[in-house]
């Protein structure tokens, strides 16, 4: 009897011992394998090279690769669905679009996660929205602009009905009685070379598709929405400062893991992706309209909470849809 005993202690030492690298690889600091960056875009634009950048950036931080998985579609809905079911260990980071942060919701679109089902980390950078007429257009101000529109509506494009540009369009109309009809194009240049080739008057867009034509005196942009000056843009006022600061507004991109990811995960990802996003590397690829915007997770998640109803009530107000 004893000697069976003794035999099934030896068993079960032996395969503690054999558990013994498992548990131990199971403790090593994270990260001990390559990080998955999710981004909703393609390859070429500027979120891209952002996105690239910073993991380029944070691999000497965290010590491991971080290998960009673009899952473009849906306004960001795809990639974000994608990272809301990944497994909760901090290998799969989501570079979160507006979109599907914010505007989805507030426009209460069915989709198959809930902001709780993330962690956010932080925001990445902050960008204004830009309001510009193309040349042969009889208005030099925002003013004009709508003293314009009452005798007879004006057209302007945007990339999405329900996206930024739209609802700031519409706030505009119901600040000033102004008269706009949104054109849905599928990007922001296309507008700008209907703008040029005199078909359609308006647009409401970032910066950067805007910026060489208005340098060149095809269009013309007239206000921002941004809180501060564009330096980039002396002389052209924010909508603070015509008297609409209701009109302030700044979109956001930003990085989240799933919801349940271990603190001290997070907080590593928090810290070294942070700290990525300041280096000059990444800072000096931003546009003029950019900038970065480093927060905890705690504020980072409250300013989504806060911009989400803030634009629900807007939406609601001027009974806006998805397209």
């Amino acid at each position: 009897m004893g000697a069976y005993k003794l035999s099934r202690r030896s068993l079960a030492l032996a395969s503690m011992s054999l558990a013994m690298p498992r548990i131990l690889r199971a403790q090593e600091a994270f990260p001990n394998r390559p990080i998955r960056l999710v981004l909703p875009f393609g390859p070429g634009g500027v979120s891209d090279t952002l996105a690239r950048i910073i993991a380029e950036q944070a691999r000497p931080l965290l010590g491991q690769q971080v290998l960009i998985d673009p899952k473009p579609g849906s306004n960001g809905v795809i990639a974000t669905e994608h990272v809301a079911r990944a497994a909760k260990d901090g290998y799969t980071v989501g570079y979160m679009a507006y979109g599907s942060m914010v505007t989805g919701p507030a426009l209460g679109q069915t989709l198959s996660y809930r902001l709780e089902d993330f962690q956010l980390l932080t925001a990445i950078f902050r960008a204004a929205q830009f309001l510009a007429v193309a040349k042969d257009v009889p208005v030099n101000s925002v003013a004009e602009l709508v003293a314009y529109s009452k005798t007879r509506p004006v057209a302007y494009g945007t990339v999405g009905q329900g996206g930024p540009g739209h609802i700031l369009m519409e706030m505009l109309a119901g600040e000033t009685q102004g008269r706009f009809d949104n054109v849905v194009y599928r990007t922001e240049a296309a507008v700008v070379q209907d703008m040029i080739g005199g078909t359609i008057p308006a647009v409401m867009a970032s910066l950067m598709p805007l910026l060489q034509q208005h340098l060149a005196g095809q269009i013309r942009i007239i206000a921002h929405s941004a809180p501060s000056p564009v330096a980039i843009l002396p002389g052209v006022p924010s909508f603070a400062e015509l008297g609409l600061p209701g009109m302030t507004f700044q979109y956001c991109h930003g990085l989240a893991v799933p919801a349940g990811t271990p603190k001290p995960v997070y907080e590593r990802l928090h810290r070294d992706l942070s700290a990525a996003i300041l280096t000059e590397a990444v800072r000096s690829r931003m546009t003029p309209d950019m900038s970065p915007d480093i927060t905890s997770p705690e504020v980072f998640t409250e300013n989504i909470k806060k911009e989400t109803t803030a634009l629900a009530a807007v939406i609601k107000a001027r009974g806006i849809t998805a397209g």
